[in-house]
């Protein structure tokens, strides 16, 4: 999420460096808003579907730190983890479509649960969108006693197994859960799920040889890759935290499996309102220091406006969709 599930990772020293180098930018002072543009006139909420400490929350506050000055008025972090994303959607749809209240989303709030429970108390395409800010890339990782070192074996192994391999996701209907069985379509393999309360305790799991594979944030895995094996990442291009795991193509099977995180504004909410809130994101994306903070936290920048964030999300809807309609993933509440 996601953390995609509020436990990816607490905010690295790197990240709150960062987010103070970010902070002290004289550059950062001038206004973003163009004259005329529609502005906010009291504080705006940001609303996060996570606890503090995970990526997600990191993220709003990094975003928050800076974009008061732009916007001329304070930006107040309001956390409502529960009901994945449900409670912090269902806040944010009840608040006036002014532009004084946003949603820092996820790929598993507003893409893949949508998909697997028709029973949600909304349309989530009703939703404005009004900046792609991120997304997480996600590995294939294995257990230590697994005998594989590479996605062809992983593959063969899956086959010819007597028993099915285990894949360990952080949840029910989440991202790791899709791009899991994402990867059982495009590599015709079958494995059984077992979903865990959040992604640090599936990658212990992994590392204690209780689970046999796992898609997950690369961010997690990676401070413990002694102690796993990480045989791809699922990204267009190799990641810069681990410039030497090859990308899922490069090991013979394309698949990409990542995870977007955006700012979503209230249903009915006018596109100059967007436009403009917008516009003083983009100048905190911009800076060489914020893309630092996502690089050294496992994400990579998308810097989306609101139509091209619309188009993204109509796609991602599509993509993430059919894993879940083929895959049979299901949650209903």
């Amino acid at each position: 999420m996601t953390d995609h599930k509020g436990t990816i990772t607490s905010p690295s020293r790197r990240a709150l460096l960062g987010a103070a180098t970010i902070a002290a930018l004289p550059g950062l002072a001038s206004p973003a808003v163009a004259q005329g543009a529609w502005r906010p006139n009291r504080p705006v909420r940001v609303l996060v579907p996570y606890p503090p400490g995970g990526a997600t929350d990191m993220l709003a506050r990094l975003i928050s730190q800076n974009l008061g000055a732009k916007l001329g008025q304070s930006l107040v972090i309001e956390n409502r983890p529960g009901g994945s994303g449900v409670v912090a959607t269902m806040g944010l749809l009840a608040s006036p479509p002014d532009g004084h209240a946003v949603l820092l989303a996820t790929a598993d709030t507003h893409t893949v649960l949508p998909a697997a429970n028709p029973r949600l108390p909304y349309n989530v395409a009703e939703f404005v969108p009004v900046t792609g800010v991120a997304s997480v890339v996600f590995a294939l990782v294995t257990r230590p006693g697994l005998p594989v070192t590479s996605v062809s074996q992983l593959v063969e192994l899956a086959k010819n197994t007597p028993q099915p391999l285990t894949y360990a996701s952080y949840g029910v209907a989440s991202a790791s859960h899709a791009a899991g069985e994402m990867f059982c379509l495009a590599s015709g393999t079958t494995m059984v799920h077992v979903p865990y309360q959040g992604a640090g305790p599936a990658v212990l799991a992994i590392t204690a040889d209780q689970v046999d594979v796992m898609m997950v944030p690369v961010a997690v895995a990676n401070p413990q890759r002694a102690r796993l094996r990480m045989l791809a990442v699922a990204s267009a291009e190799r990641f810069a935290m681990v410039p030497d795991v090859p990308t899922m193509a490069e090991a013979g099977l394309p698949m990409v499996a990542d995870a977007w995180i955006g700012l979503l504004a209230a249903p009915g909410t006018t596109p100059a309102m967007a436009e403009a809130l917008n516009a003083a994101v983009q100048e905190v994306l911009a800076t060489p220091e914020f893309g630092n903070v996502l690089r050294t936290n496992g994400f990579t920048k998308l810097a989306y406006g609101p139509t091209r964030f619309a188009e993204f999300l109509r796609q991602e809807s599509a993509r993430w969709g059919q894993v879940v309609r083929e895959a049979h993933i299901t949650i209903e509440s």
